[in-house]
């Protein structure tokens, strides 16, 4: 399959580079940007709520992990290097400063689950490895489960958690030199945390949220008081009910921590914060509305989407927090929890790790320059760059099409299988020919192809 050399200089951005033989309308191109050489290791955190309304979501979750890991499985040399863990999102009445309320019910004063990661049945591991093992076949820990299995067992969570969902506490906990969790997080692997959750986040600065009342009404929505704010009407939430719009964390709370405390600690885990990954399966973070429970006087957030499950209607509620979280992220997925499938999720989060760790295929189909020549002659501008953390990327050289010659080279090749994920027709992936050479250490590849269809989202 043969490929023209570049892209309209002012698409490439690189005044020097001319196109030959296409113009192709202003708009549609596709840009891909991925390590010089595969980064194989990547360990994911899943944050799974096991508050009493989770049970149907939780099996959907286990039922549809293959969808999950195939798309991982997808990547060239098949899955990387996975450390896969559990936390749940229960820290009990117990706060940020130190203080803890009494028990009530199932949220405990010692501190739930203390964000550490649960054991493969009793006394096994905290985590699941598998790696790829010098010399060939991979290195396991789950004896002789499959991988899905495995992590069927570490995501029965159960439904008896606290209703305080502490969910980006609980990461933190989980990932803060949590000495239990030793040898979860890997100093060079990336790192992705993964939100599942029907309620937003209501991490605790302070216990003294449970002042005064066991009434869980009353308590959630004083989570949702402390932890959200609206713009639009700005009342406060238990002065008039109905549909509040343009709602965001707010930072003024006393009782639950800034989402920024957890946004900052998650980037500072790496050099680059591009290495980390987040992504959520939750409620939708709209309509937001505050309606008065039937029958009562309580005010309490309503339930922003419904779906009919197997034992009857379930529902979820907005998360403007965790929404938010996962916005300030370049790497980050959100998808709704109100599916009694959560197989397209599942695989939305799985592409979203395989791009970032090696996005070769294009999720659009790619202008042919010369329709009478076999195969796709895709225009497309390549490029090495020099990653620098916190600094623009540094261009180093433009890389010819291998029909035109020259070492390293790109082209462009069918790969059916390892790109099934796309909606492209045929499904196709870009290719660094290095002639059996290594790119040096931080090399990464940027590319811009015409394509048919409307512009990628980095465009």
């Amino acid at each position: 399959m043969r490929a023209t050399s570049c892209l309209l200089a002012l698409l490439c951005g690189c005044p020097d580079r001319m196109v030959t033989g296409v113009t192709p309308e202003q708009g549609k191109v596709e840009t891909k940007d991925f390590p010089g050489s595969l980064q194989r290791d990547i360990d994911i955190l899943f944050v799974i709520d096991d508050s009493m309304s989770m049970k149907e979501e939780q099996d959907s979750l286990k039922a549809n992990f293959g969808r999950f890991i195939g798309v991982l499985e997808s990547i060239e040399g098949g899955l990387p290097d996975v450390q896969i863990g559990v936390v749940t999102p229960n820290l009990g009445t117990t706060a940020i400063d130190g203080s803890a309320a009494a028990t009530l019910g199932s949220c405990t004063n010692t501190g739930g689950e203390r964000g550490e990661l649960r054991t493969l049945g009793t006394g096994g591991p905290r985590f699941l490895r598998d790696v790829a093992r010098v010399g060939g076949g991979r290195e396991t820990n789950y004896g002789a489960l499959t991988l899905a299995q495995a992590f069927s067992q570490l995501a029965t969570v159960g439904s008896n958690g606290c209703g305080i969902e502490q969910h980006l506490e609980a990461a933190k906990r989980a990932l803060d030199n949590n000495a239990t969790n030793a040898g979860f997080v890997r100093p060079d692997a990336y790192l992705a945390v993964i939100l599942i959750a029907d309620e937003d986040d209501c991490s605790l600065a302070k216990s003294s949220l449970f002042d005064g009342t066991t009434n869980g009404d009353v308590l959630n929505f004083r989570c949702t008081q402390q932890g959200v704010a609206c713009d639009t009407p700005a009342t406060p939430f238990d002065m008039a009910t109905g549909r509040r719009t343009d709602c965001h964390p707010r930072d003024d709370s006393a009782i639950v921590a800034p989402v920024d405390r957890y946004v900052d600690f998650l980037k500072a885990k790496k050099t680059d914060a591009r290495d980390v990954i987040v992504a959520g399966i939750l409620g939708d973070p709209d309509p937001f509305v505050i309606t008065t429970k039937p029958g009562t006087t309580q005010n309490v957030l309503d339930r922003s989407c419904t779906y009919n499950g197997p034992t009857g209607e379930q529902f979820a509620f907005p998360a403007v927090r965790t929404a938010d979280f996962l916005s300030q992220f370049p790497n980050n997925t959100r998808t709704t929890i109100c599916d009694a499938d959560l197989s397209e999720g599942l695989t939305e989060i799985g592409v979203l790790l395989r791009k970032a760790l090696i996005d070769t295929c294009f999720d659009r189909d790619l202008l042919d320059a010369d329709p009478t020549a076999p195969g796709t002659q895709a225009d497309c501008s390549v490029i090495e760059v020099r990653r620098h953390p916190n600094a623009p990327d540094e261009e180093l050289r433009a890389l010819p099409s291998c029909a035109d010659g020259g070492m390293p080279c790109w082209r462009i090749v069918d790969a059916p299988v390892e790109c099934a994920y796309t909606t492209a027709s045929p499904h196709l992936k870009l290719e660094i020919d290095r002639g059996g050479g290594s790119p040096e250490p931080g090399i990464r590849v940027k590319a811009s192809c015409v394509t048919t269809g409307p512009s990628g989202p980095f465009e």
